[in-house]
């Protein structure tokens, strides 16, 4: 495939959502890789195939789209949003009206909590902008085989992901949390996958009951060789609870039950009971281990752990620390890919690196320099410099400002390569300093480090009377 010359007709270009359908894994990482060589061409292509595909919405006519012959023309005609400009299309295409920010229908809804209030948001998706999201996940599937060939056939995977609910929209359009479709789309993408537990548990309402089956399941799987979460936090508290609960988890084991979760509904119980078998071996080596240390840890009930995927940058990638200890030896780490609910940004590809090169093919990106000034495409970015990210999607979110602030840690071939930093709004301001929390935060951290100390947790509190930030910082005991 080759980006076409002409910025004003893209039907000439073969459409990138057709080819990311029709392509296997393999095929499509190698063509990612051929295009990051060129990354002006192909996001001008994008963008063009993206604004077609809206043209005749109430969004594409209200900006005349179909004016639109180049990037000059696109700033002048659409403006920057936040969600508060979406919101209101939203909300009409949940009750079901269609062809507003893209063709027909959504294919349905993720649901975030964001940091807009209580209210959640309810991003819309397309099924080209499915696509898209799915294409992502599969080229960070390659990335994570290629360091870890035949990962699948040595083991069982464990995804630490929110449950689907199967709630519907007024209109009756199915709503998703993102880490429970990233889940499906990993399903979805990967042949030979199997997991660490039945999906069943995920029916199951009450959170601690439900990492109780999770863990009880996925202990007794001693070939357990895949960790893949967002916050390695998360990681920490289930490895806790399974601690904790360590006699009635090895019980469970042995006799082939689940009687240490409690109270679970009896047609659910059964279903989960239908893929339980008692094991008598694995639960008396596990007690071995207990009797012996007084404890019952990932390290020693999963051996053969080879890749732990979580997110290691931001405050988030701290929690990495905590786990480590807790693991075998012979897992290594690897970033998730930064996201959100509007979309999958980058792909990692090297382990103990949060930085992955910018999904080039999936997505229409600016950038705005981090202390303001014009936005630039991604051809334009520096090194170590960092910008806001605002994004153009098959799913409607048209120059939509993420809040996000993302820094550019080198380059593929010609492509930029994102890390998160911090949100936009999360800026220290009361003396017209501007410096965004997470450097703080990082000074601190330094800090301790130097002296020894452990922090678990860091606020700022801004006294503005006094011009000045108070810094609570909680300590490990």
């Amino acid at each position: 495939m080759q980006p076409n010359s002409s910025e004003t007709n893209p039907k000439e270009t073969l459409s990138l959502i057709e080819t990311m359908k029709s392509i296997g894994l393999m095929e499509f990482h190698q063509m990612a890789q051929e295009c990051y060589e060129s990354p002006e061409q192909y996001q001008k292509m994008v963008l063009q195939q993206i604004l077609e595909f809206g043209r005749d919405t109430e969004f594409g006519r209200k900006h005349h789209f179909s004016e639109i012959k180049n990037i000059d023309d696109f700033r002048r005609l659409v403006p920057v949003s936040e969600w508060t400009d979406i919101e209101l299309y939203s909300d009409r295409m949940a009750a079901g009206e269609p062809d507003l920010l893209f063709p027909g229908l959504a294919k349905y809804f993720i649901a975030s909590t964001g940091t807009t209030g209580n209210k959640p948001k309810l991003i819309p998706e397309s099924d080209p902008g499915a696509v898209a999201r799915n294409a992502v996940m599969n080229l960070r599937i390659v990335a994570l085989f290629l360091h870890f060939p035949g990962i699948l056939q040595k083991g069982v995977v464990l995804p630490l992901s929110n449950p689907s609910r199967g709630s519907k929209t007024d209109g009756g359009i199915p709503i998703q949390f993102a880490s429970g479709t990233t889940l499906n789309q990993s399903m979805e993408g990967t042949s030979g996958i199997r997991l660490a537990f039945p999906t069943a548990i995920f029916a199951v309402t009450d959170p601690a009951t439900r990492d109780y089956l999770l863990m009880r399941f996925a202990i007794q799987h001693e070939d357990v060789v895949m960790i893949l979460g967002n916050n390695a936090g998360r990681m920490r508290e289930l490895a806790n609870l399974a601690d904790k609960n360590a006699v009635n988890i090895l019980s469970d084991i042995q006799n082939g039950t689940i009687a240490g979760a409690g109270i679970i509904e009896e047609r659910l119980r059964i279903k989960i009971e239908e893929s339980i078998l008692p094991d008598p071996v694995r639960a008396s080596l596990l007690r071995k281990i207990f009797e012996q240390t007084g404890h019952l840890m990932p390290r020693d009930y999963w051996p053969s752990l080879q890749l732990m995927g979580f997110w290691l940058a931001a405050s988030v990638g701290h929690f990495i620390k905590d786990v480590r200890p807790l693991m075998s030896d012979s897992a290594r780490y690897m970033d998730i890919g930064y996201g959100a609910s509007e979309g999958k940004f980058n792909i990692p590809s090297e382990i103990e690196q949060a930085a992955g090169t910018l999904s080039i093919l999936t997505a229409f990106y600016e950038f705005i320099p981090e202390h303001g000034g014009i936005p630039l495409m991604a051809h334009q970015l520096e090194d170590q410099k960092c910008y806001e990210l605002v994004i153009t999607t098959w799913s409607g979110l048209y120059r939509y400002k993420l809040a996000d602030v993302i820094k550019v840690e080198g380059f593929t071939k010609k492509t930029p390569n994102i890390v998160f930093q911090y949100k936009s709004g999360d800026i220290l301001n009361i003396a017209d300093e501007k410096t965004p929390a997470s450097a703080v935060n990082d000074s601190i951290r330094l800090m301790a480090k130097k002296l020894g100390i452990d922090p678990v947790q860091v606020q700022v509190y801004a006294d503005e009377s006094e011009r000045r930030y108070l810094c609570y910082v909680e300590f490990s005991p």
